[in-house]
């Protein structure tokens, strides 16, 4: 998932570039969750944010203009995921062993959240795939939903979803011992993919419709922030509770972060939208996905050397964006924009867009006491 799987736009579209820092911002918090046990597990949710809205976008434009829909779709997914996916397996396999292949059909059917939330899964480092499986159980499913409903009956779907999931985790919470399976599974993680959806469709119909709502955005920023600040200072086990508050309220305040981040940056102007496209950031958006997938395996490698965490992470970090690169300029850029490696305009987000997500994984052992 990175959120740079952006599949070929349209040749009047132009390229959402400050989306591209954005990512990078995402995948950095998640670096730095594991690598530093920073409280960033935020960073999960906001690639699921974008996650809905570029992939709504692009599927409501395949969907006007009457062109390709499902094998356009599914082949751009497959060349976008599957190589990095089939690479970093075999990474791991070497580095850690085979251990994985005592539940081979989480990873051969895209279901390593089922499996985590079963406590099935291999070596740590691939806990970081359950997002990765979130992402395709959403494609299974929403590109039906686009194709089926009616456009102006889509808000409302991805409205409903965003008010009825909290609810649901917080009914479902007693089935489980602990808050894992409510972070990991598809149907408790769905209104954050419903809010970038509902973003997608309002601005489809006018390329403007998220301008009176900036104001707000940077009032729910500050409002998200300090709340989350506030109780990992006050309840630092708040998360850990696993009580129907816990579940349906604390991924509530992270989704009015995350999408209100995600308006402040498409409608960025001035020092924020110079921020977010920085040429630094730009490419680590870019490279995201992989970034993403190799991060922990990476410092799992390094953890066992006994330096310090500053050291391994800085180390850590170093050898991660160099693995990216190197995947990115050996075959990801050929397979995503054809023989040339040319990246293509990326839709504006009323022509629509698609990205696949990096989420966190779940902490190592040793970091959740």
């Amino acid at each position: 998932m990175t959120a740079s799987a952006l599949p070929t736009a349209p040749s009047h579209s132009r390229r959402i570039v400050q989306l591209d820092g954005l990512r990078a911002i995402a995948v950095l918090a998640v670096f730095a969750q594991h690598a530093l046990k920073a409280p960033l597990w935020m960073g999960v949710d906001l690639f699921f944010v974008l996650s809905g809205f570029l992939i709504t976008g692009i599927l409501l434009e395949r969907k006007a203009q009457r062109q390709s829909y499902f094998g356009y779709f599914y082949a751009r997914r497959a060349r976008r995921i599957l190589p990095p996916y089939l690479l970093l397996m075999a990474v791991s396999s070497v580095l850690f062993g085979f251990g994985w292949a005592q539940h081979w059909q989480w990873y051969a059917f895209f279901a390593t959240n089922i499996g985590d939330a079963l406590n099935q899964s291999g070596h740590d480092s691939l806990n970081v795939l359950w997002s990765l499986a979130v992402e395709e159980q959403f494609y299974i499913v929403w590109p039906f939903v686009i194709l089926l409903v009616p456009e102006r009956v889509l808000a409302w779907v991805a409205g409903a979803l965003i008010l009825l999931v909290p609810v649901l985790r917080a009914v479902a919470t007693p089935w489980f011992d602990s808050f894992w399976p409510i972070y990991y599974l598809t149907p408790f993680r769905m209104d954050l993919l419903a809010a970038g959806a509902l973003l997608a469709v309002a601005v489809r119909r006018d390329r403007n419709a998220l301008e009176p709502f900036r104001g707000a955005a940077v009032l729910g920023v500050i409002a998200a922030l300090a709340a989350l600040v506030w109780l990992h200072l006050h309840f630092p086990r708040f998360r850990a509770a696993n009580t129907p508050l816990s579940n349906a309220g604390l991924y509530s305040i992270s989704l009015v972060l995350c999408t209100s981040v995600v308006v402040i940056a498409l409608q960025s102007r001035g020092i924020v939208k110079r921020l977010l496209c920085n040429p630094v950031l730009v490419y680590i958006g870019t490279i995201s996905y992989t970034i993403y997938l190799i991060h922990l395996s990476v410092l799992y490698a390094l953890w066992p050397l006994g330096m310090s965490r500053y050291v391994t992470a800085a180390l850590a970090l170093a050898i991660t964006i160099a693995y990216a690169s190197l995947t990115w300029f050996a075959f990801e850029k050929r397979l995503i924009f054809g023989s040339r490696g040319q990246r293509q305009p990326q839709p504006h987000p009323a022509a629509g867009g698609a990205a696949s997500v990096p989420g966190t994984a779940r902490q190592a052992p040793q970091s959740r006491a």
